[in-house]
């Protein structure tokens, strides 16, 4: 092979490796389908209370909670690993919470509507492993 050719046939193969990167890399970053792309907006107005969750490795505690209809607070934090927070069926389309295991939190207000809510990590084998649980608003 000439040097002309063989440094096309570099730059092509270098081009085509990184287009696969760069597509692996946004279906893994990307690809939260459970939202089918509705961008959450926080209410407006203060937060009556906040509901504290701790993620850990397939578990949440508390993993069944109890709040009061209104504006409330959910901070999440994660003691081991990266986790996240989502609401089951669509409750609340596109509310996502994600921290991770070095102690990071993030919370987002919500307005709580009567009713009962299953929340779950959406990483790949936490759900499956039994890593859920239920948020009932009265």
């Amino acid at each position: 092979m000439t040097r002309l050719r063989m440094n096309t046939w570099r730059r092509r193969s270098g081009a085509l490796l990184f287009a696969v990167a760069m597509t692996v890399g946004f279906t893994a970053c990307g690809g939260d389908d459970h939202h089918d792309g509705a961008a959450y907006v926080e209410p407006k107005g203060p937060s009556t209370e906040t509901i504290t969750v701790e993620a850990g490795n397939y578990y949440f505690k508390p993993e069944k909670i109890t709040a009061e209809p209104g504006i409330a607070t959910i901070k999440l934090t994660a003691e081991n690993g990266i986790h996240d927070f989502v609401f089951d069926d669509d409750a609340y389309p596109g509310f996502h919470l994600e921290a991770d295991g070095s102690g990071g939190s993030q919370s987002k207000k919500i307005d709580l509507k009567a009713g009962k809510y299953t929340f779950y990590c959406t990483i790949t084998g936490h759900r499956a492993q039994g890593m859920e649980g239920t948020l009932t608003v009265k």
